[in-house]
């Protein structure tokens, strides 16, 4: 359990490795300004979640919706993408706890190919869903674009888990 005096500096720490990793994958970025091939944030974030635990999830939303609200779109569409982000975190990091050993799901080869469905697989499918869902509603995205920027976007998530 984490230490409530090392608590915020955890999550300043947490925040800012989301930040830059964030910044670093969306250099990437080739079919939309917010969807990236490579997305590191996913693994961070799975694995403060892993190894921490729950409570961490503040340093996640915050950095996804730092990363998002400077780089494309509107407060709304940043909130959203963060809520995204957030939600696959957390069900991903859950899944992996409840069927996959947790932070020793590399301990046992059953457990790695649960932690891929689960994790890179699975879980991916909100934040791609709920960041495309958000670039489009919010007017940053066209419908015609969606299936393509989904796509990179579940890939990047898939690939940084």
């Amino acid at each position: 359990m984490l230490a409530d005096r090392k608590y915020p500096l955890i999550l300043a720490v947490l925040f800012g490795l989301y930040v830059v990793a964030g910044k670093l994958g969306l250099s990437l970025a080739l079919v939309h300004a917010s969807a990236s091939p490579v997305w590191p944030p996913t693994g961070i974030a799975l694995a403060a979640l892993l190894t921490l635990g729950y409570r961490v999830w503040p340093a996640i939303f915050a950095g996804a919706f730092v990363v998002n609200v400077t780089t494309m779109g509107s407060v709304a569409t940043s909130l959203g993408i963060a809520s995204g982000n957030t939600l696959e975190g957390l069900l991903g990091a859950y899944l992996v706890n409840r069927y996959a050993n947790g932070a020793r799901a590399f301990d046992h080869s059953q457990d790695v190919f649960k932690f891929a469905g689960f994790a890179a697989l699975l879980s991916t499918i909100v934040s791609a869903t709920v960041g495309v869902g958000s670039l489009v509603l919010g007017g940053y995205a066209a419908w015609a674009d969606a299936d393509e920027i989904w796509f990179t976007w579940w890939l990047g998530d898939a690939s940084g888990a």
